[in-house]
């Protein structure tokens, strides 16, 4: 039980340590991330996102920045082999303002981000990210971060309607795809990043 007291302390002992300290001016970050969707549709959404902006003191950074979103296909439920809802894999480009709040000047950094935007590619629509996370100093002006939030996003999907025939043309079944523009996605974000 000492010996865990010991680690414990020494271990509050070097996170308290000001190494490290944020300086005011320039910094850029540097992240990559995974979206787990809890939307009904829901598919695979990985992120790469870079953003530049100035450090106003310790705590206070403000900043933009563009990023890369691969999000996979979803398909949701089937009828006769058709999904009732699906959309293609693309590759989307947000661009975003990017505050984020350092809330102490330690080695060890407890922090709050939020990026908000719009995407410029194929259907458009916001780009939000909220997250709270932990940033390691390992030098003066840079760090490593984990953090979790919360994603949001509007994309275009396609709905399935039918068509029923006559007797016409033997009762025959038509399935096609309507655009459903205003579908919101929702998930929770883990990232890693490197700030310089």
């Amino acid at each position: 039980m000492k010996r865990i007291l010991s680690l414990f302390l020494c271990f509050m002992t070097f996170c308290a340590i000001k190494a490290g300290t944020i300086q005011k001016g320039y910094h850029g970050f540097a992240e990559a991330g995974y979206c787990y969707c809890t939307s009904q549709l829901s598919p695979t959404i990985i992120d790469v996102t870079t953003s530049h902006g100035y450090q106003f003191s310790p705590y206070i950074f403000l900043g933009a920045g563009v990023g890369f979103d691969y999000t996979g296909e979803a398909k949701w439920e089937e009828l006769n082999g058709h999904p009732f809802e699906k959309r293609d894999a693309s590759v989307d480009i947000p661009v975003f303002f990017n505050g984020r709040l350092n809330f102490t000047k330690t080695k060890v950094i407890p922090f709050l981000d939020v990026k908000a935007g719009t995407y410029i590619n194929n259907e458009g629509g916001y780009y939000l990210n909220a997250m709270l996370g932990c940033r390691l100093a390992i030098s003066d002006n840079n760090g490593l971060s984990l953090a979790i939030g919360v994603k949001g996003r509007k994309i275009t999907s396609q709905s399935l309607n039918i068509e029923t025939g006559n007797r016409y043309n033997n009762y025959k079944i038509t399935y096609f795809y309507k655009d459903n523009e205003d579908r919101s996605l929702e998930g929770v974000v883990f990232k890693i990043g490197f700030d310089f």
